[in-house]
């Protein structure tokens, strides 16, 4: 998805709807902001990380420890494309300023789908890649591999970045699916709730059942719904929105779910990624998400690989 070239033109291709106050306007303006970025690395790198390599992308790295491998059960396996990477991450400025960590005991490691380009900085894309589980690097990474010209309450425009990233181990889709399912059942019996299984992996709840119709392929309907997590923290509330099915607007659970509700009726979805946004796109740091969701820079505020709990009122059928 994300291309390789930056950040700032990947939002142009991927997210036509980024402001271009936000980005880089013109090639020029690239290759000038490359410039000042790689003599800022260089000089950075030079006189602080001389160890580092540069990548052919542009970012530097180096290995600062593999010595915890023996610890983790999959300890020293190498990564490679499509697999779903769990990882620590440390993030600062070039001044040491830190901007986010969870690189706690108890804090919740992130995910992301390895060279699919579905990562915020991008160079982390390649730079991951170069690791084995258990290994912890250091990445330096100019802003035209990272948020370009973009700013928020974190960091502003052109910045550069110091990224320590640990990896814990790694998935398939298909391993994420099985593991997801068995939560979803365990949350389901330990409620004591009905809830209807559908061959999907959907469970569904008639919450308040409806009285009129039920919608069908291709209708358009108006719903309220409130999209949250599992532990029931909300991710986001729509009232009174127009959803017109089997037009992918929205994910295939959520659709699913409209379609077994009758008019009137308010129906409690709970769903793995597999039918929700699947590996989303991984942001760093994970607390300027909801600002990249806010500018139309991601198109959802969903976590990657998030099993996701919905409370769908469907108001109106458009048969």
């Amino acid at each position: 998805m994300i291309m390789k070239k930056n950040f700032i033109l990947f939002m142009a291709v991927v997210f036509a709807s980024f402001s271009a106050q936000s980005c880089l306007k013109n090639e020029n303006e690239y290759e000038k902001q490359k410039k000042v970025d790689d003599q800022i690395l260089a000089e950075f790198v030079q006189n602080n990380a001389q160890n580092a390599t540069r990548h052919s992308a542009g970012f530097y790295y180096e290995k600062l420890d593999g010595s915890e491998n023996a610890s983790l059960p999959q300890a020293g396996a190498e990564l490679k494309k499509n697999d779903i990477v769990t990882f620590k991450y440390r993030m600062s400025l070039l001044n040491g300023a830190l901007i986010e960590t969870n690189w706690g005991e108890d804090n919740k490691p992130e995910k992301m789908k390895l060279m699919t380009y579905t990562v915020i900085p991008e160079a982390l894309d390649h730079g991951v890649n170069l690791m084995k589980v258990g290994e912890t690097y250091r990445f330096y990474i100019p802003s035209y591999l990272a948020y370009g010209s973009y700013s928020t309450e974190e960091f502003g425009p052109n910045t550069n970045f110091v990224i320590d990233i640990k990896v814990l181990g790694v998935e398939s889709e298909e391993q994420i699916e099985l593991a997801q399912l068995d939560s979803i059942a365990n949350y389901i019996a330990a409620s004591n709730e009905d809830y209807m299984e559908l061959e999907s992996g959907l469970y569904l709840k008639d919450s308040i059942p409806g009285t009129g119709g039920v919608p069908f392929n291709g209708s358009g309907v108006v719903i309220d719904f409130t999209r949250k997590y599992l532990d029931n923290s909300v991710i986001y509330n729509v009232e009174g929105t127009t959803l017109y099915l089997d037009r992918g607007m929205a994910v295939p659970g959520l659709e699913e779910g409209i379609k077994l509700t009758k008019e009137g009726g308010t129906s409690v979805l709970i769903m793995p990624a597999s039918i929700g946004f699947k590996q989303s796109v991984a942001v760093l740091p994970r607390s300027a998400r909801p600002k990249l969701f806010q500018d139309k820079i991601i198109n959802n505020n969903v976590e990657p690989y998030s099993i996701l709990k919905y409370v769908v009122n469907l108001k109106v059928v458009n048969l």
